[in-house]
């Protein structure tokens, strides 16, 4: 992920129309050979592309915005929100970690660990994205606003997520990436999820398949948190739930690597279920949690004291 103050003021005077180089070029004020720079750097970002055109005087190449979902949902935003100027909002590393907490809860050990993005720089602009309502903060978890800029999230997600690789993307950020493939000849990296549940004692059947690049080894607690994002339905909330107590896991341990994944909503909720003394609860977005649908689970992998 790459965002320029120049590449956002080019991106959005291509929305408005300067789209050849020459006209760019006018409307940055800079020479063609630098607006040419800028364009390369949007192109190789999957925002815009170019393409031949005979149709205006004095230019064969015009550009346009490309049929990615970040390049769609990043021209939504200059018509949605006008006015605003997004190159104090979305550029360098403001962008990586808005990105970091754009889809839940966060504290700022583990935004500045991913987004690779120091402390410093975070606190120095933290509280111009507070003031412009860009960020919202509990206790000392901070969280993208998106009550009041759905389209913003929208776009951070779809920029973050956005890849080439053969898969359904559940989650990306740089070079890492948690993707779904429905067969297992199209494993590649590192399998997780449901899948590797069996290598902890809990063997299920499986349409599909986690998969995680690059390929290294996991804990069982990612294992756990990758599973998170296949939770679907109440099978899939009680395996995972039986694979929690079943391994023994710790809060201390899961938690910072449900935050790390955009989880830490879901995790919470999760214990919540495994201390309560309800038959039956829902949380939203969640499937219902049953104790009796708990408890027979439980009985086939062999779980005691649930």
């Amino acid at each position: 992920m790459r965002l320029t103050k120049p590449m956002i003021r080019a991106f959005e005077y291509a929305v408005r129309g300067e789209n050849t180089l020459a006209r760019l070029a006018k409307a940055l004020n800079c020479s063609i050979s630098w607006a040419d720079m800028v364009v390369n750097s949007l192109e190789k970002e999957g925002f815009i592309t170019r393409k031949g055109n005979y149709s205006i005087k004095g230019s064969r190449i015009i550009f346009e915005i490309a049929n990615t979902p970040h390049a769609l949902k990043m021209n939504e935003l200059f018509f949605q929100y006008p006015g605003i100027s997004f190159e104090e909002i979305l550029a360098d590393s403001k962008l990586l970690f808005l990105s970091a907490i754009s889809e839940d809860w966060m504290d700022i050990e583990t935004a500045v660990e991913l987004s690779k993005t120091s402390k410093f720089m975070i606190d120095r602009y933290m509280r111009q994205l507070k003031n412009r309502g860009v960020v919202t903060k509990s206790k000392q978890l901070y969280k993208l606003n998106e009550k009041a800029w759905p389209v913003l999230k929208d776009f951070l997600i779809a920029y973050r997520n956005y890849s080439e690789i053969s898969g359904n993307v559940k989650w990306k950020y740089n070079e890492e990436v948690l993707f779904e493939v429905n067969n297992e000849n199209s494993l590649q990296g590192s399998s997780t999820g449901f899948y590797k549940y069996k290598e902890h004692g809990m063997k299920m059947g499986l349409v599909s398949m986690l998969c995680l690049l690059p390929e290294r080894k996991l804990s069982k607690e990612e294992i756990f948190v990758h599973s998170l994002f296949e939770i679907k339905d109440t099978r899939t909330l009680h395996l995972a739930l039986v694979f929690y107590i079943k391994n023994k896991m710790k809060y201390s341990k899961v938690m910072p690597i449900a935050m790390k994944y955009g989880k830490y909503s879901l995790f919470e909720n999760v214990t919540k279920i495994l201390n309560t003394k309800e038959e039956k609860l829902k949380f939203e977005n969640m499937p219902e949690f049953d104790r009796k649908e708990l408890l027979r689970i439980a009985q086939i992998y062999g779980v005691k004291n649930v």
